[in-house]
């Protein structure tokens, strides 16, 4: 690691976004002038366009500071103007950027699921809001006990910020391991897998259930040939040999249009999709 290329990696990520939050800002007021689908259909491209001119940027900072060196397979039959509800591994911040870096222009501008405490750092705040980027607060179980009116709140915040992604074509992305994956959280689940801990359907599926127009999960598997996956090592190029697997896998036909809701059966039918593909998932870690 070099924290040299560490500090000057900060300084273009914090320039970057900085200078593109902000007009992201002064277009995302600029759709809200006028209440027309016409009008918003129009506006939200152009947060997609500054979207990923911010992405690519960012991709050029990260080639020239950090040099990865990036094996990646299935990207052959991704497609710009196709719906995709997508997942990952999640092992680091900088897992965002790698993804971002080969995804940009390739399929539909990346729509993370938020934790809703990063609302409150500005810069996300503003990207989150422009580009119609769903803010997620989750509740315990004791939270629930304590105040049952708490239940289903999350996956109502859900469907209301999935309505808005109706506009245009996007791809859904969730973190399905909930939490960035540590040897301490790993052992505290009990996972089953060896690389990664376990998938909570809960993201995919409400996406499911309010987005009948997507049909297809793209299955993302990061693995750095690096000890550390501290946010700092990325920006110090310590994390810049990785190994990428893509699939884009057709969702199965019982498990579109339902609610996951409502519907038990379906959540239990889906997560057990769900981890047969962390199965593969686990086996392409374990071999890098």
């Amino acid at each position: 690691m070099n924290p040299l290329i560490g500090a000057a990696s900060f300084l273009c990520l914090t320039l970057n976004m900085i200078f593109w939050s902000s007009l992201l800002f002064l277009v995302g007021l600029v759709r809200l002038i006028i209440p027309s689908k016409s009008w918003k259909t129009l506006w939200t491209s152009v947060t997609i366009l500054v979207g990923e001119t911010c992405i690519s940027f960012n991709n050029a900072w990260i080639k020239i500071l950090l040099r990865p060196s990036i094996s990646i397979t299935g990207m052959e039959n991704l497609k710009k103007q196709h719906w995709y509800v997508a997942t990952s591994n999640h092992q680091s911040w900088g897992d965002i950027f790698i993804l971002q870096k080969i995804t940009n222009k390739k399929v539909p501008l990346l729509r993370f699921f938020m934790k809703d405490v990063l609302k409150w750092i500005p810069i996300v705040s503003i990207v989150g809001w422009a580009l119609d980027m769903p803010f997620l607060k989750r509740y315990s179980k004791e939270q629930i006990e304590k105040n049952p009116n708490l239940r289903g709140k999350d996956l109502e915040q859900m469907k209301k910020a999935f309505k808005r992604l109706e506009a245009n074509p996007g791809t859904v992305f969730s973190f399905a391991e909930g939490t960035r994956f540590t040897q301490l959280k790993h052992k505290d689940q009990n996972s089953p897998f060896e690389n990664l801990l376990k998938p909570k359907a809960g993201g995919i599926g409400v996406a499911l259930s309010t987005m009948p127009f997507i049909t297809t999960l793209l299955d993302l598997s990061i693995s750095y040939n690096s000890d550390s996956k501290s946010f700092w090592s990325f920006l110090c190029g310590g994390m810049s040999d990785i190994k990428i697997k893509v699939r884009t896998i057709e969702i199965p036909e019982d498990l579109l249009n339902k609610d996951y809701s409502k519907d038990s059966q379906y959540r239990n039918d889906l997560k057990d999709w769900l981890n047969q593909i962390w199965e593969e998932k686990d086996r392409f870690l374990s071999s890098t």
